[in-house]
């Protein structure tokens, strides 16, 4: 009866992952065929937001002067 048990923990997680990775390529995937489709077809460079990382807020900032 192989097969009754449930995976290990870390099997599980790695799995997770594997189908999140999984399910946003796809979804890019998606995204570039209707951006093509319309028209809105991106420069080479441009692949996509997923080289960008959210800024932090304060990031960035010069921080704020007190003034007496």
């Amino acid at each position: 009866m192989a097969g009754s048990k449930r995976p290990s923990f870390l099997k599980r997680q790695k799995e997770q992952a594997r189908l999140a990775r999984a399910t946003e390529k796809r979804e890019a995937r998606r995204a570039r065929k209707h951006a093509k489709t319309n028209g809105l077809d991106q420069p080479e460079g441009m692949e996509g937001d997923l080289d960008l990382e959210p800024m932090v807020e304060g990031e960035g900032e010069e921080p704020p002067t007190e003034e007496v």
